[in-house]
């Protein structure tokens, strides 16, 4: 996978030049690599401090996003009459637009970072939620009658049983939320907020400045990437004994 990420980062530059030259599309349009690199440098505080408010945002929404999604597989595995009542009510809120949900949070709750912390946990909740719930009832019948025979515990067929099983299906859950709550707070950003990687797009775009535009877009990927690389290497690292991954 490293070597594949080294070609990756080679071939952007190389791409990025090429597409210029062919195009000839004029530096206001498509800055070339050299102006986006040295606009990065030269602001770089601005872009660690709203780099800074997206990566807070995100993280806050995506830790509440766990706890609630976790809990709410638990409730499901064990409540079955609830998965029923809510899945309606949840299928109705993962098909509304976020840029309308995102409306109602401004004019509830004004330019505050909750709006931008409730649609990170939006976004990134049901792919928890959906992958938990389906590791917790993964697990193996045999198993289950084999804890009865031994009188096991709801509490301890959980943890012995349950959870491991269902560890696999949270870790590869992560390859995707974790990755969508730093775009959900971007996108978030965009619409309504006074700070963030978001806002600094808006603003540049109002400036016409394209190689702002451009270095965001950069900062963006890597961050991007970057999660879901230590995402891997978590996963690696933890089920590196069982051998799933290689």
């Amino acid at each position: 996978m490293s070597r594949a990420y080294i070609v990756m980062l080679i071939s952007i530059p190389i791409l990025w030049v090429g597409f210029i030259w062919v195009t000839q599309f004029p530096s206001f349009l498509v800055p070339p690599p050299d102006l986006v690199f040295k606009v990065l440098w030269e602001e770089r505080d601005i872009f660690l401090y709203h780099t800074m408010a997206t990566l807070g945002g995100a993280a806050v929404g995506y830790i509440i996003a766990n706890i609630i999604a976790i809990g709410t597989a638990v409730a499901f595995l064990y409540i079955p009459s609830l998965e029923g009542f809510t899945t309606p009510w949840m299928v109705v809120i993962k098909n509304i637009p976020f840029v309308v949900i995102a409306s109602i949070l401004v004019i509830i709750l004004g330019q505050t970072p909750l709006p931008k912390i409730i649609i990170v946990v939006l976004i990134t909740f049901f792919p928890i939620l959906a992958n938990v719930l389906k590791g917790l009832r993964s697990v193996d019948s045999v198993l289950l009658d084999r804890m009865k025979t031994l009188n096991a515990s709801k509490w301890q067929v959980f943890w012995k049983i349950r959870w491991p099983a269902a560890l696999p299906y949270y870790i590869a859950a992560h390859e995707i939320a974790l990755t969508t709550s730093v775009i959900g707070a971007i996108v978030a950003e965009w619409l309504f907020s006074r700070e963030g990687l978001g806002f600094l797009i808006l603003r540049s775009m109002s400036q016409y400045r394209a190689d702002k535009v451009y270095a965001i877009t950069i900062i963006a990927s890597v961050l991007a990437v970057g999660t879901y690389i230590i995402i891997k290497m978590v996963e690696k690292r933890i089920f590196k004994w069982r051998g799933e991954v290689q």
